[in-house]
Protein backbone atom coordinates (compact mmCIF):
# COMPACT_ATOMS: atom_id res chain seq x y z
CA UNK A 1 0.00 0.00 0.00
CA UNK A 2 1.44 3.35 -1.02
CA UNK A 3 0.61 6.34 1.13
CA UNK A 4 0.98 10.05 0.63
CA UNK A 5 4.55 11.36 0.27
CA UNK A 6 5.81 12.74 3.55
CA UNK A 7 6.50 16.46 3.35
CA UNK A 8 9.13 17.97 5.59
CA UNK A 9 9.25 21.43 7.19
CA UNK A 10 10.82 22.71 3.99
CA UNK A 11 7.68 21.65 2.10
CA UNK A 12 9.71 19.20 0.03
CA UNK A 13 9.26 15.47 0.05
CA UNK A 14 11.44 13.70 2.61
CA UNK A 15 14.00 11.03 1.84
CA UNK A 16 13.35 7.50 3.03
CA UNK A 17 16.22 5.67 4.77
CA UNK A 18 16.64 2.22 6.31
CA UNK A 19 18.68 1.48 9.41
CA UNK A 20 19.94 -1.80 10.83
CA UNK A 21 20.54 -1.89 14.59
CA UNK A 22 21.34 -4.47 17.25
CA UNK A 23 18.32 -5.87 19.05
CA UNK A 24 19.73 -4.62 22.38
CA UNK A 25 19.99 -1.10 20.95
CA UNK A 26 16.46 -1.28 19.60
CA UNK A 27 15.06 -2.38 22.95
CA UNK A 28 16.54 0.74 24.55
CA UNK A 29 15.44 2.93 21.64
CA UNK A 30 11.87 1.65 21.93
CA UNK A 31 11.82 2.28 25.67
CA UNK A 32 13.15 5.83 25.29
CA UNK A 33 11.05 6.82 22.29
CA UNK A 34 7.82 5.67 23.96
CA UNK A 35 8.78 7.57 27.11
CA UNK A 36 9.43 10.70 25.01
CA UNK A 37 6.39 10.15 22.75
CA UNK A 38 8.47 10.09 19.55
CA UNK A 39 7.86 8.16 16.38
CA UNK A 40 10.83 6.29 14.95
CA UNK A 41 11.03 8.89 12.19
CA UNK A 42 11.04 11.75 14.70
CA UNK A 43 13.75 10.02 16.70
CA UNK A 44 15.97 9.54 13.63
CA UNK A 45 15.38 13.14 12.47
CA UNK A 46 16.30 14.36 15.97
CA UNK A 47 19.48 12.27 15.93
CA UNK A 48 20.37 13.59 12.47
CA UNK A 49 19.82 17.18 13.61
CA UNK A 50 22.09 16.67 16.62
CA UNK A 51 24.74 15.02 14.45
CA UNK A 52 24.64 17.86 11.92
CA UNK A 53 24.84 20.48 14.65
CA UNK A 54 27.93 18.79 16.08
CA UNK A 55 29.70 18.20 12.76
CA UNK A 56 28.37 20.71 10.21
CA UNK A 57 31.37 23.03 10.50
CA UNK A 58 33.78 20.15 10.08
CA UNK A 59 35.89 18.40 12.59
CA UNK A 60 38.64 20.75 13.67
CA UNK A 61 40.70 17.99 15.26
CA UNK A 62 44.13 17.27 13.92
CA UNK A 63 44.81 14.65 11.28
CA UNK A 64 47.40 11.95 11.84
CA UNK A 65 49.30 13.08 8.75
CA UNK A 66 50.05 16.41 10.48
CA UNK A 67 53.07 14.70 12.04
CA UNK A 68 54.34 13.66 8.60
CA UNK A 69 53.90 17.18 7.22
CA UNK A 70 55.36 18.97 10.26
CA UNK A 71 57.90 17.23 12.48
CA UNK A 72 57.33 19.87 15.20
CA UNK A 73 53.57 19.27 15.33
CA UNK A 74 52.21 18.53 18.81
CA UNK A 75 48.66 17.69 19.72
CA UNK A 76 47.38 19.35 22.88
CA UNK A 77 44.74 18.12 25.33
CA UNK A 78 41.19 19.22 24.77
CA UNK A 79 40.28 22.43 26.56
CA UNK A 80 37.99 20.57 28.96
CA UNK A 81 40.50 17.80 29.79
CA UNK A 82 41.14 17.14 33.48
CA UNK A 83 43.85 19.07 35.35
CA UNK A 84 46.26 16.13 35.58
CA UNK A 85 46.23 15.70 31.79
CA UNK A 86 47.06 19.39 31.34
CA UNK A 87 49.77 19.32 34.04
CA UNK A 88 51.41 16.35 32.36
CA UNK A 89 51.29 18.07 28.97
CA UNK A 90 52.59 21.41 30.27
CA UNK A 91 55.53 19.77 32.07
CA UNK A 92 56.80 18.62 28.66
CA UNK A 93 56.49 22.06 27.04
CA UNK A 94 59.46 24.32 26.47
CA UNK A 95 59.49 27.99 27.53
CA UNK A 96 58.49 29.27 24.08
CA UNK A 97 55.53 26.91 23.83
CA UNK A 98 54.43 27.84 27.36
CA UNK A 99 54.51 31.54 26.40
CA UNK A 100 52.48 30.82 23.25
CA UNK A 101 49.89 28.88 25.26
CA UNK A 102 49.73 31.61 27.91
CA UNK A 103 49.08 34.22 25.20
CA UNK A 104 46.40 32.10 23.54
CA UNK A 105 44.64 31.37 26.82
CA UNK A 106 44.79 35.05 27.79
CA UNK A 107 43.16 35.90 24.48
CA UNK A 108 40.44 33.25 24.97
CA UNK A 109 39.89 34.50 28.53
CA UNK A 110 39.29 38.04 27.25
CA UNK A 111 36.83 36.70 24.65
CA UNK A 112 34.91 34.84 27.34
CA UNK A 113 34.85 37.89 29.59
CA UNK A 114 33.34 39.90 26.73
CA UNK A 115 30.55 37.33 26.42
CA UNK A 116 29.61 36.98 30.10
Amino acid sequence: MIGQPIKMKSGKRGTNISVYADSEQMELVEEIRWREHLSKSELVRKALSEYLKAHANGNSTFKLDNWAENSNFRAIPTIMADSETWKSYLRDCGPEELRDLKNRFSYYKSLIEELI
